[in-house]
């Protein structure tokens, strides 16, 4: 069972790296979005294999997952959320249902064509759910630091001294 999450890692550690080159992301970090990428997969498997969790909540978790450590590693690397965050999101792109879904459409299984390509739209939105409310609470949380250090700031001290 190890060896399927390992070799599960690698190929989407692999995966992630040649988006990133086909992206034209900094080289220095590479090797990073290749870990958030990795541990994604391997989050979404368990979720969805070992826990049983439906396809649309395990995407939306991993996606959560891999969102937050790109939002950390962005602050840590100095660099946008993006070089992260994009390349590790490709190996949960529901590619395989949507081949699917068009595959039994062109071959008049339309029932069956319809149900997995909503399948995939809804893992397709799960993953955008995920990284619009991450990024929307960090965005929330620095916005409220910095009213509060705002206003901390305007305080009129010179009252206190008269």
């Amino acid at each position: 069972m190890t060896i399927h999450y390992v070799t599960a890692f690698l190929f989407a550690f692999l995966a992630t790296v040649a988006f990133g080159i086909l992206f034209q992301g900094p080289k220095r970090i590479l090797w990073l979005s290749g870990i958030i990428g990795g541990l994604g997969w391997i989050v979404f498997i368990v979720l969805k294999d070992a826990l049983s969790i439906r396809s649309f909540s395990a995407n939306f978790l991993a996606t959560v997952v891999v969102a937050l450590i790109s939002e950390i590693f962005a602050r840590i690397w100095k660099e946008p959320v993006s070089v992260f965050e994009i390349p590790a999101i490709i190996p949960l792109v529901p590619g395989l249902g949507m081949y699917q879904g068009m595959r039994y459409i062109l071959n008049d299984y339309a029932n069956f064509g319809s149900e997995a390509l909503m399948g995939a739209a809804l893992d397709a939105c799960s993953i955008a759910l995920g990284i619009m409310m991450v990024s929307g609470i960090l965005r929330a949380l620095k916005t409220g630091r910095d009213i509060a250090r705002q206003r901390d700031w305007e305080r009129p001290y010179h009252r206190v001294c008269m």
